[in-house]
């Protein structure tokens, strides 16, 4: 009778350090690998969560520097505001009575006489601002003459201006630009005017352009041969008073 043992057993061959390594041992050696390997899965699961956190971290910092940024602008822009409101109030309504006489003129009024002209404007206590340039509005009414000298010196241009002008305050001195009618014809200005002030007053000396654009029934009817344009330059004199 011949028996034959039930368990088995396999030897391996020794290893470069003499060791001895059963079945039994690669099955644990493979299993811890497997534990190492899931352990390394939830490492870097931990990893992208902290990532996660971090963005949410730079989200929230990006989300106050613009709302710093936007609060920064809009008291900029409310104190840019509250200085032309304040600006505005302590100038108020301004008048300004001016006289003048014009001193030069183009050719088709080279023989004509002219007289002294008086005016009358009024600026609004509002006070704009476009690319750092600060103005005003107002209106303006006037008076303009010339008379031919030549004989039979029958022809005169005389009438009444009225202008809607901008205005551009700089310090004492004033800018004005305007255009309206002068007589019954379609005409533009240009002012400039400097001085001092005291008070509520000022007293200004400057010069004055006047042009007629489009010659109305008036201009055709003082000249022979109707001219294409009119335009001369005053010298002035104005008194302002704030309101």
């Amino acid at each position: 009778m011949i028996f034959t043992p039930n368990n088995l057993i396999y030897a391996q061959d020794v290893d470069e350090d003499g060791e001895m390594f059963w079945g039994d041992d690669e099955d644990d050696e493979e299993y811890e690998d497997d534990e190492e390997y899931e352990d390394d899965e939830e490492y870097e699961d931990d990893e992208e969560y902290e990532d996660d956190e971090e963005y949410e971290d730079d989200e929230e910092y990006e989300d106050d520097e613009d709302d710093e940024n936007d609060e920064e602008y809009e008291d900029d822009y409310d104190s840019e505001d509250i200085d032309l409101a304040d600006e505005a109030e302590n100038m108020g309504w301004s008048v300004d009575i001016s006289g003048s006489a014009p001193r030069f003129v183009n050719e088709s009024l080279m023989n004509w006489n002219s007289s002294i002209n008086l005016r009358a404007s009024i600026e609004a206590p509002f006070l704009m601002q476009l690319m750092g340039m600060r103005f005003r509005f107002g209106a303006e009414v006037g008076t303009f003459g010339f008379e031919d000298a030549m004989p039979p010196k029958a022809a005169e241009l005389k009438g009444i201006t009225a202008m809607g002008i901008t205005s551009f305050p700089v310090g004492p001195g004033k800018i004005k630009l305007g255009i309206g009618v002068i007589g019954s014809s379609v005409g533009s200005m240009f002012e400039s005017s400097y001085g001092f002030k005291l008070s509520s007053l000022s007293l200004r000396v400057g010069i004055r352009y006047a042009k007629v654009l489009t010659p109305g029934s008036d201009v055709k009817e003082a000249f022979v041969i109707e001219p294409e344009t009119l335009n001369w330059m005053d010298g002035l004199v104005a008194i302002g008073i704030n309101l």
